[in-house]
């Protein structure tokens, strides 16, 4: 039987946790990967009276003890977005492993990175605009709801977002939304009755930024496409047009950013932001924000700083 130090929570296809659990194997630590997608596939037990967990798998078993696990990698939705529909059997298997996910909060005494319920309230668009309003972060003019304000003008342009992740499926087409470059003419002429949207003041010839956060770590690189700034949302441009360039970020910036995901319990995070006239607006907070490309493109060593949270080494 394997004593487990440190849980990985993540789904087959994660580039992210790969690279995670490569660097924990190079140092040799005592891990395991639990993929969402093949619970099925395992033998899973755990008794209240002896609070441990076994975990069989590919021929061993795995015994999990609050005791024995130091940390805990979670890259797990906590949200359960569902846009297709599924079999009863498929319902089944989603709502209860996801609540058994859920339930690893249990173990308590081990570090979460990052831990459900606060990646849970992070996630909310609104909280996380108003705490970083709190810690002296710049953010664009935004509304939220089914109406409009008052005091939008029709020759101005504003940027439209959904309120939580939107996932739809059509005729077996998956669909996804980014945010919309809109006129006020289009607001007012448009139908927005039915869901509630996020509406910000369009900021006009932004530099996009990521800020990765792990503990007391940054990373910040600027977005740029073919060497200009982007128009609209980064995410739509091809990758391969895409350039991301290391930058350092100002002092006090820096500790505000510290702060908040202090505040937030978030050990780690992607942040997003839009650099204007020498202003960093702040968009929006990440918890469980990609990461694994800025591997590749810029060198960033995120991957190991992310291992030294989990196993407490600097």
């Amino acid at each position: 039987m394997n004593d487990v130090n440190y849980l990985v929570v993540s789904s087959t296809i994660d580039y992210s946790s790969d690279l995670i659990c490569y660097e924990l194997e190079r140092r040799r630590k005592s891990y395991l990967r639990i993929n969402r997608d093949h619970f099925a596939e395992y033998k899973i037990l755990y008794s209240l009276e002896t609070d441990c967990l076994n975990i069989k798998m590919d021929g061993s078993t795995y015994k999990i003890t609050s005791d024995t696990l130091k940390s805990v990698y979670f890259r797990a939705p906590v949200f359960l977005r569902t846009g297709k529909t599924y079999s009863l059997h498929e319902q089944l298997y989603r709502s209860q492993w996801s609540a058994f996910i859920r339930n690893l909060i249990a173990f308590d005494k081990a570090k979460w990175v990052n831990h459900p319920v606060a990646t849970y309230r992070a996630e909310n668009k609104l909280y996380q605009l108003k705490c970083a309003k709190r810690f002296g972060l710049a953010v664009p003019a935004t509304y939220l709801g089914n109406s409009l304000p008052a005091d939008i003008k029709k020759e101005c342009t504003y940027v439209v977002k959904s309120l939580d992740t939107a996932l739809f499926y059509d005729s077996g087409q998956e669909m996804f939304t980014y945010s919309t470059i809109v006129t006020g003419r289009e607001l007012f002429n448009a139908e927005i009755k039915s869901a509630p949207v996020i509406i910000q003041k369009c900021l006009q010839n932004k530099t996009d930024l990521r800020v990765t956060v792990i503990g007391d770590e940054l990373f910040a690189v600027s977005i740029i496409k073919n060497g200009r700034k982007i128009e609209g949302d980064w995410r739509q441009c091809a990758k391969e047009e895409l350039n991301y360039d290391r930058i350092d970020l100002p002092s006090k910036m820096r500790q505000q950013i510290l702060d908040l995901m202090r505040f937030l319990g978030l050990e780690f995070s992607g942040i997003d932001f839009a650099l204007v006239d020498g202003t960093y607006y702040f968009i929006e907070v990440n918890p469980t924000g990609e990461w694994g490309w800025l591997i590749s493109t810029s060198h960033l060593p995120i991957d190991k700083a992310i291992v030294n949270s989990l196993v407490m080494e600097a």
